[in-house]
């Protein structure tokens, strides 16, 4: 088994909290490197960030590498799996929630064309409280409002530590 690989330029404590369980841990902030035998990637990326560049980096970088992840886990913002209306999205985005979406949606299609292993985590924005979370099967609608960086972390672990979730994208928020 190899290492978890975490990109991440998250601002808030996402990352360290993955990293308290997983001992094997490492962050990147980008796809400059090289994964070695056994890696899974866990990537986290904030919601501004132009996912659908990124995965296009992150394929030209698999092409090239001599091992790739054996699992790929993606932070998504909610919507992506059409389970909110376009209100809910702007609600929660701001103006421009379309061409977040639009991003997201291209670049989860990108990891699926790898054939690789891999789960998608779709939640609302962040919040402060820590409530547990809820899981949520894609095509179901997503029940309950933002969960903490807490109770992410936990679900990430879960998804990260075993391949139950595989294939899956799964929304992930908090009860009410």
């Amino acid at each position: 088994m190899g290492r978890t690989v975490i990109v991440s330029r998250r601002h808030d404590n996402l990352s360290q909290l993955i990293m308290k369980k997983l001992y094997d841990a490492v962050v990147q902030g980008n796809f400059k490197f090289e994964f070695q035998r056994g890696d899974q990637l866990c990537w986290l990326p904030q919601v501004n960030e132009p996912v659908d560049d990124q995965a296009q980096v992150l394929a030209t970088m698999l092409d090239h590498a001599l091992f790739v992840p054996r699992k790929i886990v993606m932070l998504s913002m909610a919507g992506t799996a059409d389970e909110l209306t376009s209100e809910q999205l702007r609600q929660w985005y701001g103006p421009n929630a379309q061409e977040l979406l639009w991003s997201y949606q291209y670049a989860i299609k990108m990891i699926d064309e790898l054939e690789l292993p891999y789960t998608i985590i779709r939640t609302p924005p962040l919040v402060a409280n820590s409530t547990p979370a809820v899981l949520t099967d894609e095509g179901q609608p997503l029940v309950g409002h933002g969960v903490s960086a807490s109770e992410l972390a936990k679900v990430l672990e879960r998804v990260l530590m075993t391949d139950q979730y595989n294939g899956k994208s799964l929304g992930v928020t908090a009860k009410e």
